[in-house]
């Protein structure tokens, strides 16, 4: 199938500016021209242009994008160049996911702490008492800092540096254990 600048744009949510600029960065190929000199983009475009979108998404930037598909020139022989550069994408996001994943066990430890706290409020119960970090002083106290590597982190008890070492349920259990009881 043929598209028009203006029908990959809508196709692929990319402004018109964009698909230039990839062209002439020279990461979106196969691109053909009319004798009046209009783009005409090929499904072989699209296909090469999704490649770029994915190794962007994958955290790739795009001279190393440009890179990469330069290298396929070369063929198998590249193979482990290429391989080398998905790897170390996937290194950075696994990074990446394993600090997100902390950062969600600290938002759901003050969720299920603040939500444990409302709950012992409206029983006419004293909410510092269950959960001591929610003071009107504001987050004090707070016993789960350790250094590493010269910065403070957050040390839930339970939480393990690698996401992937434990489940979604062990995560549950870990923070109703994290919540200190009097």
């Amino acid at each position: 199938m043929k598209y028009g600048i203006s029908a990959l744009a809508r196709k692929t949510g990319l402004s018109i500016h964009t698909l230039r600029f990839y062209e002439k960065a020279g990461l979106l190929r196969y691109v053909e021209r009319t004798p009046t000199g209009r783009r005409v983009y090929s499904d072989d475009s699209l296909g090469c242009l999704l490649g770029v979108l994915c190794l962007k998404q994958a955290g790739f930037t795009l001279p190393e994008i440009k890179t990469f598909f330069d290298s396929t020139s070369q063929g198998s022989s590249s193979l482990p160049e290429r391989l080398s550069m998905l790897r170390q994408a996937k290194a950075n996001l696994q990074k990446l996911a394993d600090e997100l994943s902390r950062s969600i066990h600290l938002v759901n430890f003050f969720l299920d702490g603040g939500e444990a706290a409302l709950a012992a409020q409206s029983r006419g119960e004293n909410p510092d008492a269950v959960f001591p970090f929610f003071t009107k002083e504001g987050i004090v106290n707070f016993p789960y800092l350790s250094r590493v590597d010269g910065r403070w982190e957050v040390s839930l008890p339970g939480l393990q540096k690698n996401a992937q070492e434990h489940t979604e349920t062990d995560t549950q259990t870990e923070r109703k254990e994290a919540i200190p009881h009097e």
